[in-house]
């Protein structure tokens, strides 16, 4: 059975507080139809990744998939941007990925 998206976002969010990773936190990225038409976009950069943090120096930016979702090409192009300026990039699947990672 697949474990929906929202499901590993919370569980990965838990365990970073269960770890005592204060500095990591949710980036709500997407936009809203306002009542005139247009939108409101809640950040400035498309493919922005789920949760950033910085732990032992090291800055990280995970993304939270399903076992079947994908990256978008705005999401790769964040991943690689991040990725090229030293930044640890987590593909999150569930809860071991981050461990695999050493968090």
């Amino acid at each position: 059975m697949k474990t929906p998206e929202r499901d590993v976002l919370r569980a990965c969010l838990d365990y970073l507080n269960s770890k005592g990773y204060r500095s990591f936190f949710r980036v709500n990225n997407g936009a809203w139809k306002t009542e005139r038409g247009g939108f409101v976009r809640s950040t400035n950069r498309k493919g922005v990744a789920d949760i950033i943090g910085v732990h032992n120096g090291r800055a990280y930016a995970i993304e939270v998939k399903s076992d079947t979702g994908r990256m978008s090409g705005d999401q790769t192009y964040f991943m690689d941007n991040w990725q090229s300026a030293g930044g640890v990039y987590v593909l999150a699947r569930s809860v071991e990925d981050l461990i695999s990672e050493g968090l």
